[in-house]
């Protein structure tokens, strides 16, 4: 028996999610599936089944272009595992009676993501996938369908609170330009721009992304990112920092409450959630979530309803979630901290953001973007950087990473002599508060990974990538050499 075959099996000991709309059991959705994946072709009818919905299986192209062509279907399902099947897709994207399109696929590399989803389609499955997380989301597009003719309310109003928060994008955001204060992407190292790429691709689907980094990396930067080249661009982008509130009122604030479901509660208060419908919503700091947090917060992730506090009406949600955090959530799960089913739930696509540090190349163009930008907000005297100053500023470790940098800029934009920052204002200004600089390859800040991989980089660099000259040098052998490569994160 296939390792497939095994998944879907243990699927069928799952209890399926309970489908409360009314509409869904009165007219039966009509879904078209072409897929001549035997396995996966099964797995899908048990998820369109579970939902109320007619399914009609395609065994070849002329009989789902019959089929969209007779008007008799909401949404199709395609199968990608050919060109054959990507020349199918993009006819039916094009068809006249533009029905949605959803595309599936067992696995897809990020330039068949990117090559589907340019295509037009509705949304993009592959990759590892259950009932209760694929029959939402054909719902969800099902829904859209239904209701796509239907105009947008967009008069949308809360009262912020320090835990939430909701930027609204520009029309100019969507077609992919950033304002000032959308702090917009400065990255031209080639590791920042693996990230990125991962990002562009993922961003029009609906998958759930978690992005990992160190305080101050640019964590909510590349969140907005992802939203604005997302189909919900143009909506609200709803920001709640999970660690700056106690349980009670962050459970408030997320799912909203009913009056006098509590003292205090002298009125309805919707929750961010809500607020977040047929948008998305930023879970900063979702490693600092209690266990009984993360608890209530599973189930909104697995079946996208709640209950507000006192309330009993069960309130449906088409809300996608980005999550970020600056701790390893993995070592948390095995510390007992973070639950695992909340991390393989949110852990869809990961984007781990690299520390300054290791993209020290990216920082003359930070430096100039932030000076002027402090110059234009502050109203503060125009300054240039010398190159010297800009060197001495790339050999310090930058702990607090982006956000350090910039504080670094405007102090010494503040305190520097005459038009120009010099070498010596750096050390003037910056010695005394910034950790040990990066003089060496062995400084003492420098962790034992941290030695290897500058070291093992070096001799790539030295020997223009070729592995069995660097494994005879480094006296080991080109497995080994291999496994730190690969462990160490370390460019080739």
């Amino acid at each position: 028996m296939t390792s497939e075959s095994k998944t879907i099996d243990r699927l069928e000991s799952v209890a399926p999610p309970t489908i409360e709309e009314p509409a869904l059991r009165q007219k039966p959705f009509e879904v078209v599936v072409f897929n001549r994946d035997p396995e996966l072709r099964i797995f899908l009818d048990k998820a369109l089944v579970l939902g109320n919905v007619s399914i009609t299986n395609c065994v070849s192209r002329e009989e789902v272009e019959s089929t969209l062509h007779s008007g008799a279907c909401n949404l199709i399902l395609v199968g990608i595992d050919s060109p054959e099947t990507m020349e199918l897709l993009s006819n039916v994207v094009r068809s006249p009676t533009q029905t949605p399109v959803v595309a599936v696929a067992r696995r897809a590399t990020p330039e068949l993501v990117r090559e589907v989803m340019k295509s037009g389609v509705a949304d993009f499955l592959f990759g590892s996938m259950d009932v209760r997380s694929v029959l939402p989301r054909l719902l969800s597009v099902l829904e859209a369908g239904r209701t796509s003719s239907a105009p947008v309310d967009e008069s949308l109003e809360i009262a912020t609170t320090v835990s939430g928060s909701v930027t609204t994008n520009k029309p100019e955001d969507v077609n992919g330009t950033s304002s000032v204060e959308d702090c917009p992407i400065i990255s031209c190292s080639n590791v920042m721009q693996r990230v990125i790429e991962t990002a562009e691709t993922v961003a029009p689907t609906q998958s759930t992304v978690l992005i990992q980094g160190e305080s101050g990396t640019g964590k909510e930067v590349i969140a907005k990112h992802v939203h604005r080249r997302s189909t919900r661009g143009g909506r609200p982008f709803v920001e709640v920092n999970c660690g700056a509130l106690p349980d009670n009122l962050l459970e408030s604030q997320l799912f909203g409450h009913e009056r006098g479901s509590f003292t205090g509660a002298v009125q309805r208060q919707i929750g961010l959630f809500e607020v977040a419908d047929k948008s998305t919503i930023f879970l900063d700091e979702i490693g600092e979530m209690s266990p009984d947090m993360q608890v209530k917060l599973l189930r909104v992730l697995q079946f996208r309803e709640f209950r507000r506090i006192g309330g009993s009406h069960v309130t449906k949600v088409d809300v996608r979630v980005i999550a970020a955090t600056n701790k390893d959530l993995m070592e948390e799960v095995k510390a007992g901290n973070f639950r695992a089913d909340l991390f393989y739930r949110i852990n869809v696509i990961c984007l781990a953001i690299p520390p300054l540090r290791d993209r020290v190349e990216e920082i003359p163009r930070l430096v100039e973007f932030f000076a002027q930008r402090l110059t234009e907000e502050r109203q503060m005297a125009s300054k240039m950087f010398s190159e010297e100053a800009v060197q001495k500023l790339q050999k310090y470790r930058w702990t607090g990473n982006v956000r350090e940098l910039e504080n670094a800029v405007e102090r010494l934009l503040l305190l520097g002599k005459g038009d120009t920052i010099t070498g010596g204002d750096v050390e003037e200004h910056l010695d005394g508060t910034r950790e040990p600089k990066m003089d060496r390859v062995f400084a003492p800040t420098l962790t034992l990974d941290e030695v290897k991989k500058i070291h093992i980089a070096n001799v790539l660099r030295v020997n223009e990538g070729n592995k069995m000259k660097t494994a005879r040098m480094l006296k080991i052998n080109v497995k080994t050499l291999y496994n730190l490569i690969k462990n160490l994160n370390i460019e080739t």
